[in-house]
This record gives C-alpha cells, sequence and structure tokens, in this order.
C-alpha cells in the first residue's frame, strides 16, 4: 500500500502540479530511467526534475490521470492518460497551440521508500498526429521527394 502512495504522490505533485522539491523526497538520487521516447533521460532525480520541467513547459496545462493501479511486490504499475496544450517548443517541435492526449503506462521500482526505476511506454506518434507534426513531416517528405525528381529530371536531360 505504501508504495502506490508514493506513485501516487510522484504523478500527483510532480507531474501535475509541478512540485519539484517532492521529487527529491519520493525518488532515489540515482534513480534509472527507461523511455524509448527519451534515451537521453539519464539517471538522477535531478535529470527527472528538468524532464519534468521540459515536459510542462512545452504544456503548462499538462494533466495526467491515473487510470488504472497495480501494486505488486516492490513494484508499481501506472496506466495514465496525460493531457495538454502545446504552448512552447517541445522535443523540438515548435508550439502549435493545439490539444492533445497520449495514454501510456509506466512501472515504477520502489525500494527503501523511493522510487529507484522507472520505466515508461507511450506512444510518440500520437502525439505528433495530434499536434499536426506527422502531416508537416509527410509534406516535407514529399516536397523533398518532388525536389529529387525535378534533380533526376535536370541530370538526365
Amino acid at each position: 500500500m505504501e508504495n502506490k502512495h508514493i506513485a501516487q504522490r510522484f504523478m500527483d505533485e510532480c507531474w501535475n502540479q509541478g512540485k519539484m522539491d517532492s521529487i527529491r523526497e519520493l525518488m532515489a538520487s540515482g534513480c534509472t530511467f527507461h523511455d524509448p521516447v527519451f534515451p537521453g533521460l539519464t539517471s538522477g532525480a535531478d535529470n527527472m526534475k528538468r524532464h519534468i520541467e521540459m515536459c510542462r513547459s512545452g504544456f503548462p496545462d499538462l494533466k495526467v490521470t491515473v487510470d488504472d493501479t497495480i501494486a505488486e511486490r516492490n513494484e508499481v504499475v501506472h496506466h495514465w492518460t496525460v493531457r495538454g496544450t502545446h504552448k512552447a517548443p517541445f522535443l523540438g517541435m515548435p508550439a502549435t497551440n493545439r490539444k492533445a492526449t497520449v495514454s501510456g503506462t509506466t512501472i515504477y521500482r520502489i525500494e527503501g521508500g523511493k522510487i529507484v526505476e522507472e520505466w515508461s511506454d507511450w506512444n510518440l506518434m500520437t502525439l505528433m498526429e495530434q499536434l499536426g507534426v506527422s502531416s508537416m513531416l509527410k509534406a516535407e517528405a514529399m516536397a523533398s521527394k518532388g525536389d529529387a525528381s525535378k534533380s533526376e529530371s535536370r541530370a538526365r536531360s
């Protein structure tokens, strides 16, 4: 029960309320992270703090809802949904002012009352489609494909 409370507090206080002081209380200083969308997210509570601040900066109205929780032994699993409006650059994407909703799963390993390891899995393409980024990428790909075809025909002439 205590582990579920730690994971829930992390979501509520850190992600939803932006209370970065809570990270040190809830997360081990050398906590390790596994998220294929953010391979550069290295170990440490300070890196998680910067990561949350970056996400909350890109989506200032960010709200995470925990849809389901499973706790066994020293692990807690959250299936979550996050909603927000893209108001500032995020992952190199300029602000689109579009609303987005993404679901995912996070597994926390908790030891000694602190999160020591975290695995997250969510679909980046779902976010990109809602922000219209995939449409922009397709348009750019088509434009560059057209440019390549023009170059090839010029080269043949």
